[in-house]
């Protein structure tokens, strides 16, 4: 049977996009359920700019995994022993952030598979795929369905981007927009030919290493169209405060408008 990181994987090759969520604020085991239902298939646990602590991994995962919903972390570096802990305990996969080489990018593809494909640690248990597996078993498919994908979010990274992209156990590229932006002295300006050409770069690096793309930052829909047209696929929309909020206010203005009157 396959799994999530398989599906996932398949998914964007065959030209499907897979629509993700920052989890940033949320702190129930419920928000994996609540995204599949609402059509969302993987979502970026953040510990590079969260409050979450790392047990929240566990809970929050294993619920995604079970709803279907592939559920990716993003560490607050590179540090093996932190990924070692997201991953033993409920994460499928990594979005990295700040891979500016390749060494780098082989690091953290290591860091992120046992062995002999890797230098992660084992563990006592895994309870990914539920508990009829041996732990033989449970790492051996772990090693088949975890997902490395690597943030490109500096000018060094786009120098880069063809040996990132070639380095074996890295799935994906995935541009993290603002902090790119920010590195190249045009913080802000996602409609800019800036982020356009890095678009098309990372694109064309992703298909030709049999990868696919990713991004996440811009809110204009624009850019996303372009983005999109471009050959990304692996779209981070919101994270889970601004999706919140933009329902309220959302709700907040009909009714102001339906108590007044107005159309």
């Amino acid at each position: 049977m396959k799994g999530l990181g398989t599906e996932f994987r398949e998914r964007l090759a065959r030209g499907g996009t897979a629509i993700g969520c920052n989890v940033r604020f949320s702190r129930s085991a419920e928000i994996g359920p609540i995204l599949a239902a609402c059509g969302f298939s993987w979502m970026m646990l953040d510990f590079e700019h969260s409050p979450a602590s790392p047990h929240l991994a566990y809970d929050i995962g294993l619920a995604a995994i079970r709803a279907g919903v592939l559920p990716l972390a993003r560490p607050a570096g590179h540090s093996a022993q932190e990924i070692a802990g997201l991953l033993t305990n409920g994460a499928l996969g990594l979005v990295v952030p700040h891979v500016d080489t390749p060494e780098q990018a082989r690091a953290v593809a290591a860091a992120a598979r046992f062995p002999p494909r890797g230098t992660l640690s084992v563990p006592g248990s895994l309870p990914h795929f539920g508990y009829g597996l041996s732990l033989a078993e449970a790492c051996a498919r772990f090693n088949e369905e975890v997902v490395v994908v690597a943030m490109i979010e500096s000018g060094t990274a786009l120098a880069n981007l063809d040996a990132i992209a070639a380095t074996p156990g890295i799935d994906g590229l995935f541009i993290g927009a603002s902090d790119l932006l920010w590195d190249l002295g045009h913080a802000g300006q996602y409609s800019g030919p800036e982020l356009r050409d890095a678009v098309r770069r990372v694109c064309a690096a992703a298909r030709a290493n049999g990868k696919f793309a990713g991004m996440g930052g811009p809110r204009e829909e624009a850019v996303w169209r372009e983005s999109l047209a471009a050959g990304m696929r692996m779209i981070l929309t919101e994270n889970d405060l601004s999706l919140l909020m933009r329902g309220a206010r959302d709700r907040v203005a009909f009714f102001a408008q339906a108590a007044a009157g107005e159309d």
